[in-house]
């Protein structure tokens, strides 16, 4: 009779232990960004980065997906930074970028480039500076809620 009582909370106990377990793990696996997701142009690029956390420690990777429009307005300038005679230009970029990346410690850290912005070619030692751009984009991970990146 002791041995059975015995057996019985022993079992209980190692089933209150896996179920606690379990419960621990899917509290930690809680998807959230926790820095950006930002929107920066560099150049006739637009570069979005982001920092995810609470992936869980059993994914080695997480797909995300970028999706929407970029307009901008461009110009040529010379090399000493003035601005070349005519009229700039306006273009919308549609943006439809993928992209599969490592999780480390329940993390992941990422980013797109979108280029080019403008597809204005300048002559000689002209380059082109993109003078306005104005973003409508939505960022996907996987398990991860959605974002909307918009323009300041």
């Amino acid at each position: 009779m002791r041995r059975k009582l015995i057996t019985l909370v022993a079992s209980l106990f190692a089933a209150l232990t896996v179920t606690a377990v379990g419960a621990s793990q899917a509290l930690a696996d809680s998807p959230h960004y926790v820095k950006g997701p930002d929107a920066v142009v560099q150049g006739n690029s637009l570069v979005v980065s982001w920092k995810a956390a609470g992936l869980g420690n059993t994914i080695t990777s997480v797909d995300f997906a970028l999706t929407g429009t970029v307009t901008t307005t461009s110009q040529c300038f010379t090399k000493s930074g003035n601005p070349v005679n005519g009229v700039p230009k306006s273009e919308t970029t549609n943006v439809n970028a993928t992209g599969t990346f490592p999780v480390r410690n329940g993390q992941t850290t990422g980013s797109f480039t979108i280029a080019p912005l403008s597809t204005l070619t300048c002559t000689g030692n002209q380059h082109v500076v993109i003078l306005s751009a104005a973003f409508d984009l939505t960022l996907t991970g996987d398990d991860l809620p959605p974002v909307h990146i918009t323009s300041p």
